[in-house]
């Protein structure tokens, strides 16, 4: 039969039955502690570890270009508006009441977006995010939203007067 085992006699400047200390490279940053204790018999590594990361959550950018895009849908929605509102009413024959909410529908629309595009343009021009296209996002923003309230408070003061 074989002898068991006799323990190995400790080597000079290494405790008894210690794991290996990974080399580290001098370039190496130090390990932060993140209060996890190590686990027993796994040497702690040193220095960036790979992985996936955080991406960041957008652009330097990407403020004043949200604003452009909603500006222009406000304006294409508008543009589209206008180019088929004589084929509604030809469509229709006398059922005006349909286009007037129909016309209500996009007014509302149309606010809702202009007010969005004119906010986040102003707030993406005060972190001089995209100066431009928040210029652009405020300016279509401003016309959208002030023709869209003329436009209702003309509709009635027409009711109120006829």
């Amino acid at each position: 039969m074989s002898d068991p085992q006799q323990p190995q006699p400790a080597q000079p400047n290494q405790p008894p039955y210690a794991q290996p200390e990974p080399a580290q490279s001098p370039y190496a940053q130090p390990a932060t502690s993140q209060g996890y204790p190590a686990s027993a018999g796994y040497p702690q590594a040193t220095g960036p570890q790979p992985g996936y990361g955080v991406a960041p959550a957008s652009g330097p950018g990407s403020l004043g270009r949200t604003a452009f895009i909603i500006a222009l849908v406000t304006a294409a929605l508008g543009l589209l508006f206008v180019i088929m509102s004589p084929i509604i009413i030809a469509g229709m024959r006398g059922q005006y009441g349909l286009y007037e909410v129909i016309s209500l529908v996009r007014s509302v629309m149309g606010l809702a977006l202009g007010v969005t595009a004119l906010i986040l343009g102003v707030i993406a021009a005060r972190r001089r995010s995209q100066p431009v296209l928040a210029g652009i996002a405020i300016g279509v923003g401003a016309v959208e939203a002030l023709g869209v309230v003329f436009s209702l408070l003309s509709n009635l003061m027409y009711g109120v007067l006829l």
